[in-house]
């Protein structure tokens, strides 16, 4: 008896419907993967050119893999593209600065003093209150500019008064966002820190009257003037409002301070044409003053004659001679008496020249803070139009 044979017609279709699964799937993988194009197509008349499907097969199977790899390499070389050229919108900048802020050493925290005015634990320890104010997340497109970037940005910007074009390039920023940064380093320090600017209480104010009562100005708290803080031309505005005698455009900046320079009491909005006496007669200063309220209405000092003398400061002959403000007796000084006066006058009143030129801490003063802050041992790496516009404080 004949044992069956096996149907060659069945045979040759179950390898027909074999061969066309896995062409379809390298189908799709050749839609995928552009790369692998070629081979696949090679691949797929293999049939034709040998005749044996069973043959075929593992060449084909060859190529949906060669594919595979194909498309892993394109891939990695597409990354490694990717991650060596920025963003087409992003322009690439040294940030020479910025990188030289971050190094560390006795060398390197002088020129991070000299940039950004504040010693290194001093510096973190602002950042770390205005940090949550302008750090950004990331997003799709690009990655958030560090905080602490931004704050030495704002820092350098207010020290030097220099070009915003050129201080950003430095620091490795473009020109919008350098403007964008200061204005958010501004809002979170007056956030975090707006409450120290402030006239002195008890103690402190006991101080402040003593220092100067030592000087030979029993009563006195401070000292008055005006500074200009330089803009650009405004725009929808009269911008001779605004021109100040140096020739340029300004706002003017009515600060008090004490002994120490530091400052107690601020005005800033007045165009910088305006004098200092019409600033003081407008500012939140005077109202208060005029209507027996503020610092000015209390307290005070006995002369050795036993008469009461009220609190005042000290201003130059720009201001009117008031109850609360003292002012020289200028080129009308005839007497010794007087001249004396005067240059007494000049000499305690200088504090708020000094306040407004401040440029440089002192080492002591750096080491006292760094030996005040526990566990800051200084070596902190940070975290990880035309636009001239010079500073006036």
């Amino acid at each position: 008896m004949d044992s069956p044979v096996p149907s060659g017609s069945s045979s040759q279709e179950r390898e027909d419907m074999l061969f066309f699964l896995v062409f379809a799937i390298a189908q799709w993988v050749h839609r995928r993967n552009a790369a692998a194009m070629a081979v696949l197509e090679a691949v797929a008349f293999t049939p034709f050119l040998f005749g044996d499907a069973a043959t075929s097969l593992p060449l084909l199977a060859g190529g949906v893999m060669h594919g595979f790899a194909l498309a892993s390499l394109a891939a990695e070389e597409l990354g490694r593209h990717m991650e060596r050229r920025r963003r087409i919108w992003v322009v690439e900048r040294s940030g020479g600065v910025w990188r030289d802020l971050q190094r560390v050493g006795r060398e390197h925290d002088k020129v991070f003093v000299r940039f950004c005015r504040l010693p290194r634990p001093l510096f973190f320890e602002v950042l770390g209150r205005i940090a949550p104010h302008i750090q950004r997340a990331p997003t799709n497109f690009r990655n958030p500019i560090p905080a602490g970037q931004k704050f030495a940005m704002a820092l350098i910007r207010w020290a030097t008064g220099g070009y915003y074009r050129q201080t950003s390039h430095g620091m490795g920023m473009g020109l919008a966002s350098a403007l964008r940064s200061n204005e958010e380093v501004a809002d979170a320090i007056i956030s975090e820190y707006g409450h120290l600017l402030r006239w002195p209480t008890g103690c402190r104010m006991q101080e402040v009257e003593n220092t100067f009562e030592a000087k030979g100005f029993t009563g006195c708290i401070g000292a008055i003037d005006g500074t200009h803080l330089y803009i650009d031309k405004p725009k929808g505005m009269r911008g001779e409002c605004y021109y100040h005698h140096t020739g340029q455009f300004s706002v003017h900046c009515l600060v008090v301070c004490d002994h120490e320079c530091r400052i107690t009491s601020v005005y800033v909005g007045c165009p910088g044409s305006v004098h200092d006496s019409r600033v003081l007669r407008i500012s939140e200063l005077f109202r208060q003053v005029s209507q027996g309220a503020g610092v000015f209405s209390e307290g005070g000092a006995h002369l050795h004659d036993g008469r009461h003398v009220g609190r005042y400061v000290l201003g130059d002959q720009g201001y009117p001679l008031l109850p609360w403000i003292m002012t020289p007796v200028g080129r009308t000084a005839t007497t010794a008496q007087e001249r004396t006066y005067d240059n007494s006058h000049s000499a305690v009143r200088s504090c708020i020249e000094r306040c407004f030129r401040v440029e440089e801490f002192h080492p002591t003063a750096h080491q006292q803070h760094e030996n005040h802050l526990q566990g800051s041992d200084g070596n902190l790496h940070p975290p990880q139009p035309d636009d001239r516009a010079q500073g006036g404080i």
